[in-house]
């Protein structure tokens, strides 16, 4: 028999919850951080979804052969990783170079604004790319 296998890699976003793999609309189970999970599939074609909360990914067609395995690795935003901390260091430098500097309300605001809009904008219109599945 053929196998679907999934590999959610380990992320410090989504680290504490489990993600729901939906195969052809339906749900076939959740997959933790840095989990594995295989499926026993008839060969065929089928379409893949991930979720999480409110958000997910796009639909994944592949195609499952006779006695052929099919690796798919899920992810998150593999930026965040380093974008989400670098930007809330900087803004929290600024925060301490303006008591000691006349730094104008202008960059302080706008710089607010830019990671207000990098953490708004993947929960929202961005939710349907918030997740990544990729074929191995």
């Amino acid at each position: 028999m053929s196998k679907l296998i999934v590999n959610r890699r380990s992320e410090w976003a989504n680290r504490a919850r489990a993600i729901g793999l939906y195969l052809d609309g339906k749900k076939i189970g959740a997959i933790k951080n840095g989990e594995s999970k295989e499926f026993d599939l008839k060969p065929g074609n089928y379409k893949l979804k991930a979720k999480i909360d409110w958000c997910g990914s796009q639909v994944n067609d592949f195609e499952i052969k006779e006695n052929e395995d099919t690796k798919i690795e899920l992810t998150g935003f593999s930026k965040n990783k380093w974008i989400l901390p670098l930007l809330i260091i900087i803004q929290i430098s600024l925060l301490i170079l303006s008591t000691y500097f006349d730094i104008p309300d202008a960059i302080m605001i706008t710089f607010s604004t830019c990671i207000l809009i990098y953490i708004l904008f993947p929960i929202s219109f961005g939710r349907n790319h918030y997740l990544k599945l990729n074929e191995i």
